[in-house]
């Protein structure tokens, strides 16, 4: 042995195991009694028992042989684990455990391991490793349904090897002292602070391994790069200058590789730009981003990293202070010190603090809280980069939560927008992608990888998934995962209409009959109905939609089913479950226990918070349906259901505690889309009833018994609002207007004023102003109301007061506006595709880039109007008033405007190709190299007309008065000219294809001297 500089030995396995008085074959007939007799887990270690204590005082002057004791005992903690996380693929049992034992090939034992100086430098690439996964493989298909699973779980054995190499170093650290001195390798030779950091490194790389969704795979298995994108104010010869009617100057948005990006900016580590935000919507694949640049940055220890997920996180301390608490508050030790910590500092650091929009309760408390901890992580950077980088910190959110703090963050690139899987090719105009990034289709790679850890061999995305509503979701991380289990399973009837909620239903009947519907189920669960096993985890969503949005209780969840004899018997029923352990099958998707609270009860917390949104939206739909079958019960007896008052307080009750978000409103649509159309219908009269109830008398909040006027006050315009979403949700399904007996003209106007509040920013609106469609709002007064990015589609809003309203962006497709007055209202960039607005007045309004195509706008008043760049493609527009409006590049190809009044009207540069202008008056109007090719201008008056330049190439000009126009320029290529009036003041200079016009009068021949 070489006392030199450390030791070399090398011998068979066998014979490092003869000391130990132990062999594999033991090892695996004990882990096989284990998983047999349901002990996996409780044990720490098989080997531990395997192996006596004494041995290791015998071995203690043969390094080599202590060496050979710490990788058996972390094989058997890697094992142990292994076989604990994928507990619920061990479905099967071998007749004979000792003959299985007996017939696994053992030649490993005879393989030459030598152990010496570098052993432990890269313990991920020990050799054995690898030869070990060939009997444990062979071992474990006896035990799980299908080979791959079996590969799947050995191949991951390396990652935790290294991980138990730590904890059994930690656990049993005087057995192995004599290596201290034997090995030189940052492993044996770290301090306390770095072994901690070492351990937490290995525990990092551990996590993106562990199984996802009991599968025999972990995150990393098949997890695919990101794209996503910054905005920035557009480059040197790109601006088109500010858009009307908004406060910033154009912006485009730029295509980056997520991970380059981000290891670009930790590898520059610039201290005045040291943080970074990454947001993006539900299961965009934020956290399992963070994860996975956790674990790659752990591998190459680049520099230490610090995983904290913010629902975790105390925001009432200063962050250095809050750090420190976050990490002592681990129960199991295994996180390391507090870096930020003058005593225990670290050189450099990376926090990575994921879900920014969790911090606190939905609404202006999680806003606030939101904006407190960012300016307070602004502050410790300023404190502790003033001479070098030592903090980096990456932030990530929902989009909502990173734009209410958008304020704090100028530098360009600092906010990066996560991209789907797939970008289709209509929208990539959208992006600046200089690299063709969007160019890949991410969906193919990943099915592909799953493909592989499935044994499914998916050679890219099934092209039956790759039409409709399933391009939008399999292009979603979390979604596209969820569609693949379905589409394993083969029960969901997949097509171009199939949604969200229908996925996670098939995904709840799968884990309904997996764990509480089989054979293995505990005797307390047997009987449990689907409809049941729903039912309850409705009631827990709800009891954590009425919390934080993610966590609960169990002492929360039974005030939710107190008031139900029936509830209360589920519950106990579930809690049972869950002290068996049966309900593991269910938190592995939907909710997991996340520790205590300050006075010890369990919390628990949804591992994907839209799990809960859709769960707590059939909790919803539910509570729809029982409210119209109490009230017609009300209708038919009046012994027997609920008044409209005994309603609205169930609907207190249920919607009241806390905000409605566009995210859960989404999943709300969805699951109403999935009822009967006829059922829709009846449930849609009946909250309209409701609203016109609640306009009148307001929400029942005294029955509540609520302790404060501000919360009967806040409940109430959250239950308020609710009502109007589901109202909404309902009339999107079956597009029927929503009658609505209103008090007075101003009554629906004075509530949305008070639903809205004080806006905070042009981006965000409330979910009211998302969910005006299909409402019956004619004679209604909203004058000056703001519905900036409005949802008012179908809504019937027939000589409706909204002048100086401001409907910016605001989606009013196919909306009755006739007769309404919108004199100066500001409709920029409005969608007003095939709405009615005949007869409606909106002199001076601003129309600028609104899309107006088919639009019907017969003798409308449209005077001093500005439209440019608008789209009228093929609308009425027949007798219409548009004197002295704004149409420069406007789109007016098909257009009827026959008849219409256009008076010094500016079209220049706007596209009127086959536009009908028969008789209209264009008196004094600036057409000027406008678009005209085939149109009508019969009988048209463009008396004193800049048409300098215009393309009126085959264009009927028969009978047109051309007195005083201006024609320079103008190309007239088979244009009709018959009848055509024109006086001296008619200017022809420089005008092409006369010669080609027909029809040319014979005076203004001679006087152009055409043949």
């Amino acid at each position: 042995m070489n006392t030199g500089s450390g030791f070399s030995v090398s011998k068979p396995i066998s014979a490092w195991n003869r000391p130990l008085k132990a062999n594999f074959k033991d090892l695996f007939k004990a882990l096989g009694k284990g998983v047999i007799n349901g002990a996996i887990g409780k044990w720490e270690g098989v080997a531990g028992d395997l192996v006596e204590a004494s041995v290791a005082v015998g071995l203690a002057a043969d390094p080599g042989q202590i060496a050979w004791l710490l990788i058996y005992r972390s094989l058997d903690r890697a094992i142990t684990r292994l076989l604990k996380d994928n507990k619920e693929l061990l479905v099967r049992q071998p007749e004979d455990l000792s003959s299985l034992c007996e017939h696994i090939d053992w030649s490993l034992e005879r393989t030459e391991l030598t152990i010496n100086q570098d052993f432990f430098r890269t313990p991920k690439q020990l050799p054995i490793l690898n030869a070990f996964k060939v009997p444990l493989t062979a071992w474990l298909e006896s035990f799980v349904e299908k080979p791959v699973e079996a590969k799947g779980i050995s191949d991951r054995l390396p990652t935790y090897f290294v991980f138990a190499l730590h904890e059994e170093w930690r656990a049993r650290a005087k057995d192995y002292e004599c290596l201290k001195t034997q090995l030189d390798t940052p492993f044996t030779k770290a301090s306390e602070r770095e072994q901690a950091w070492l351990r937490y490194r290995a525990l990092l790389q551990q996590q993106v391994e562990e199984p996802m969704f009991l599968e025999a795979f972990g995150l990393k298995q098949v997890y695919v790069p990101l794209c996503a994108y910054y905005t920035r104010k557009k480059q040197p010869g790109q601006e088109t200058g500010y858009r009307i009617g908004l406060d910033r100057p154009e912006e485009e948005r730029v295509v980056v590789d997520l991970s380059a990006a981000l290891q670009a900016w930790v590898d520059e580590a610039d201290r005045e730009d040291a943080i970074r935000v990454i947001c993006g919507g539900p299961g965009c694949g934020k956290s399992s981003f963070t994860k996975i640049l956790a674990a790659t940055l752990a591998e190459t220890a680049q520099v230490p990293v610090l995983y904290i997920p913010l629902h975790l996180f105390d925001l009432s301390a200063e962050l250095d202070k809050a750090v420190g608490a976050f990490v002592q508050s681990d129960p199991d030790g295994l996180l390391p010190p507090n870096p930020l910590e003058r005593e225990q500092a670290e050189p450099r650091v990376l926090l990575i603090f994921d879900g920014l929009d969790e911090l606190a309760k939905q609404g202006k408390v999680g806003i606030e809280a939101a904006q407190q901890f960012v300016r307070e992580a602004q502050k410790q950077l300023y404190r502790l980069n003033q001479r070098t980088t030592r903090l980096q910190i990456l932030i990530s959110g929902r989009d909502v939560a990173v734009q209410a703090n958008s304020v704090e963050f100028q530098r360009e690139g600092q906010i990066l927008h996560i991209l789907p899987y797939f970008v289709p090719v209509h929208e990539r105009t959208q992006y600046v992608d200089d690299h063709k990034l969007l160019a890949d289709d991410h969906r193919d790679r990943w099915w592909q990888n799953y493909g592989i850890v499935s044994g499914r061999a998916y050679t890219g995305l099934p092209k039956e998934l790759d039409q409709g509503n399933l391009i939008e979701i399999t292009g979603q991380p979390l979604l596209n995962y969820l569609v693949a289990l379905s589409y394993g399973q083969g029960r969901l009837s997949i097509s171009e209409t199939t949604n969200l909620n229908e996925i996670y239903t098939d995904l709840l009947r799968a884990i309904h009959e997996r764990g509480w519907a089989s054979r293995r189920q505990h005797p307390s669960l047997q009987g449990v109905t689907l409809d049941n096993f729903v039912r309850i985890l409705e009631e827990v969503a709800l009891s954590s939609w009425h919390g934080d949005g993610r966590t609960t209780t169990v002492r929360e969840i039974e005030s939710h089913c107190a008031s139900s004899d029936g509830l209360r018997r589920l519950l106990d029923i579930f809690q049972e479950g869950a002290q068996a352990g049966v309900t593991r099958l269910l938190t592995a998707f939907y909710f997991r226990q996340s520790g205590l609270q300050s006075d010890g009860e369990k919390t628990f917390e949804f591992t994907h918070k839209s799990f809960g949104e859709y769960l707590t939206a059939k909790r919803i739909v539910r509570g729809i349906g029982r409210i119209h079958n109490e009230m017609q019960s009300h209708q038919q007896d009046l012994d027997q259901g609920w008044n409209a008052r005994q309603a609205l307080k169930h609907w207190a009750m249920l919607c009241g505690p806390s905000l409605m978000d566009e995210y859960l409103f989404r999943f709300l649509c969805d699951e109403i889309q999935l009822q009967p159309r006829e059922r829709i219908s009846q449930w849609q009269k009946t909250l309209s009833a409701l609203m016109g109830t609640m306009l009148k008398a307001g929400m029942p909040m005294e029955e509540l018994k609520l302790q404060t006027y501000y919360e009967e006050h806040r409940q109430a315009r959250n239950a308020e609002e609710s009502l109007l979403a589901a109202l909404n949700a309902c009339a999107r399904h079956t597009q029927e207007i929503s009658h609505i007996a209103w008090s007075s003209p101003e009554t629906f106007g004075s509530w949305l004023i008070r639903i809205q509040g004080q806006r905070t920013n042009w981006e965000k609106n409330t979910l009211a102003v998302s969910c005006l469609g299909w409402l019956d709002l004619a004679n209604c007064n909203l004058i000056g109301q703001d519905l900036t990015n409005g949802s008012l589609t179908g809504a019937y809003l027939e000589r409706a007061a909204l002048e100086r309203t401001r409907l910016n962006g605001a989606n009013l497709e196919g909306a009755n506006l006739n007769g309404a007055n919108l004199n100066g209202a500001s409709m920029v960039g409005t969608n007003l595709e095939e709405a009615n607005l005949n007869e409606a007045q909106l002199n001076g309004a601003n129309l600028s880039e609104a899309n107006l195509e088919r639009a019907r706008l017969s003798g409308a008043s449209l005077e001093r109007t500005g439209l440019i760049e608008a789209n009228l493609i093929e609308s009425w527009l027949e007798e219409a008033w548009l004197n002295g409006a704004d149409l420069s590049e406007a789109s007016l190809q098909g257009a009827r405007l026959n008849k219409a009044s256009l008076v010094e009207v500016n079209l220049n540069d706007a596209w009127l190709e086959g536009a009908n202008l028969n008789g209209a008056k264009l008196n004094g109007s600036n057409l000027e190299r406008a678009w005209l090719e085939g149109s009508n201008l019969s009988s048209a008056s463009l008396e004193g007309a800049n048409l300098n330049g215009a393309k009126l190439n085959g264009a009927r000009l028969n009978e047109a008065n051309l007195n005083g126009a201006s024609l320079s320029g103008a190309i007239l290529n088979g244009a009709n000219l018959q009848s055509v009036v024109w006086n001296k003041e008619t200017r022809w200079d420089n005008s092409n294809g006369l010669n080609a016009a027909i029809n040319v009068p014979e005076a203004l021949k001679e006087k152009l001297g055409l043949s």
